[in-house]
C-alpha cells in the first residue's frame, strides 16, 4: 500500500491542473484556428485556473521539501581553506607537471 502525504496530493493536484491548463489552451487555440480569430489573449478561467495551479504545486513542493537545514561548520579543526578545496583543480596541476619544459615553439609553415 502507498502512503501518499498532503504535500504530495497537494503537488500532484498541483501538476495535474497544470497539465489540465495546457491542454486547455491547446483546445482554445484549436478553436481559434477553426473560427479563423485572432489570438489576443487567454480567457480569464484559464488563467485564474493557471495560476491557481502554480500555487498549489509549489505549496506541495515547498512543504514536501521539509524545512531548510543549517550548515554547522566546527570551530576548531577545519579552516576556509580545507573547506574550500577543489580536487578538480588539484587533478589539473598534478597533470601538467608531466609535461616537458623544452618543446620546441612551432614554426610556421
Amino acid at each position: 500500500m502507498v502512503r501518499v502525504s498532503t504535500a504530495g496530493l497537494l503537488t500532484l493536484s498541483g501538476l495535474a491542473g497544470l497539465v489540465h491548463t495546457t491542454f486547455a489552451v491547446i483546445q482554445y487555440r484549436q478553436l481559434l484556428k477553426l473560427s479563423q480569430e485572432e489570438f489576443e489573449a487567454l480567457p480569464a478561467t484559464i488563467v485564474l485556473e493557471l495560476c491557481i495551479s502554480t500555487i498549489v504545486a509549489l505549496l506541495g513542493a515547498y512543504i514536501l521539501a521539509g524545512p531548510i537545514k543549517v550548515i554547522v561548520m566546527p570551530a576548531k579543526g577545519r579552516n576556509m581553506d580545507i573547506g574550500s578545496l577543489r580536487t578538480d583543480l588539484v587533478s589539473f596541476n598534478m597533470r601538467s607537471r608531466a609535461m616537458p619544459l623544452d618543446i620546441p615553439p612551432l614554426q610556421p609553415h
